[in-house]
């Protein structure tokens, strides 16, 4: 398939309107997709948006978007817990599908998504994305040859979670006025929101984890947007152990506190025998590392010297150009059109189902985990693509 890939886009809340449709509205993502609908509960942010990026059709109902003949690919971009009743209509009714973190809540239903996409033959793409990364490739290379010896351990981190505080969401007009009380509810949280990008990153790295334990609880109460009280009712500071056998151990942390130098919003580091390997400075947009500090041989295309044990990537996300790379959210660009790459190529998805609903089982056993005080045996396992410079997949 060579023709353009026609896409329509459910939710258009804040990460569609600072992010995905100006990033889809360049010239060079217009020569490979055509959107041809975009689709929101709120009437008025529909088709304020759809005038806002010139597209034809400006929809209240999820269904009559993934019903209409003329989308191959449907983007859910709505808040978590409608992630898995749409995304599976759109399989059903024979639609590609991409859908933004974390995929679901519970393990069964991203099971059932994935289930349902191999045996229609369809693409499941699931974000983040990580392991298309630049970054990420090194490290991972940095560890399956062996370069750091025998991993110990590693960690990673993200902070801040303040949706409630955001700019785009202060504005008097329904494109800037999103409510993001869903994302304290139950189906929401940090670390279905955020931690989920160190999960795949050290999943993807690492391996699928076999155990994890955690420690978690509510912080802070309530919060406050506009004149409205925002219970939390979801956990709000979170630190997951886990274990990926062979006595190799990760610490990962998801709450709203403050981040600083030291530990930085999606820092990383990955330590063994021989060396380490931590992530040294992120990029703001994307989230990614763009240069990495490396104690031990760090011999990889993807590196360039900076100074000493200090490393910069060649390359960016694929399909970033410099013009992406200005916009917010690029690497959610990147997860997009890596779906549209699979679709046209029938490659399989690096940002697999496989991979998600593995991070998705272990956020749900990690708070099962913290309720009963015992390590929670984790079921899933995912293959990681072999990966090469470029982002390709051998």
């Amino acid at each position: 398939m060579s023709e353009r890939i026609r896409i329509g886009l459910i939710g258009c809340g804040s990460l569609s309107q600072i992010g995905i449709l100006p990033q889809l509205s360049e010239p060079d993502a217009r020569e490979r997709i055509d959107l041809v609908a975009v689709c929101d509960t709120v009437a008025a942010r529909a088709e304020a948006t759809a005038q806002a990026y010139g597209v034809p059709h400006a929809l209240t109902s999820p269904d009559e978007l993934i019903a209409r003949d003329d989308i191959d690919l449907v983007l859910v971009i709505t808040p978590i817990g409608f992630h898995h009743s749409l995304a599976l209509k759109a399989l059903h009714a024979g639609k590609h599908v991409y859908v933004q973190k974390t995929m679901t809540t519970t393990y069964e239903e991203a099971k059932e998504l994935v289930d349902t996409a191999r045996e229609r033959g369809l693409v499941l793409v699931s974000a983040p994305g990580q392991m298309l990364a630049p970054a990420m490739r090194a490290m991972r290379s940095l560890v399956t040859t062996g370069a750091l010896g025998d991993v110990y351990w590693a960690w990673g981190s993200t902070g801040g979670w303040q949706h409630h505080l955001e700019a785009n969401r202060q504005g008097d007009d329904a494109r800037s006025s999103a409510d993001p009380s869903w994302y304290y509810s139950k189906s929401g949280g940090p670390l279905r929101d955020v931690t989920v990008y160190v999960l795949h990153s050290l999943t993807g790295i690492l391996g699928p984890a076999k155990r994890v334990a955690a420690m978690s609880g509510i912080r802070t109460s309530e919060h406050r947007w506009r004149d409205k009280v925002i219970p939390v009712e979801i956990d709000d500071n979170t630190m997951l152990t886990l274990d990926f056998g062979d006595a190799t151990f990760a610490m990962l942390g998801g709450h709203s506190a403050a981040t600083g130098k030291l530990i930085q919003w999606g820092g990383m580091g990955i330590y063994g025998s021989r060396g380490s390997v931590e992530a040294l400075e992120i990029e703001p947009l994307s989230g990614h590392p763009v240069s990495l500090a490396i104690n031990g041989e760090a011999h990889l295309p993807e590196l360039d010297p900076a100074g000493p044990d200090i490393y910069t990537l060649r390359t960016r996300l694929p399909h970033v150009t410099d013009a992406h790379a200005a916009i917010p959210e690029p690497h959610v660009y990147a997860d997009i059109m890596h779906g549209v790459d699979c679709i046209q190529t029938g490659a399989s998805p690096v940002a697999s189902g496989e991979h998600a609903a593995h991070v998705v089982e272990i956020i749900e056993k990690g708070y099962l985990a913290a309720d009963t005080g015992r390590a929670q045996q984790l079921e899933s396992t995912f293959s990681v693509p072999d990966l090469v410079a470029g982002g390709g997949v051998q």
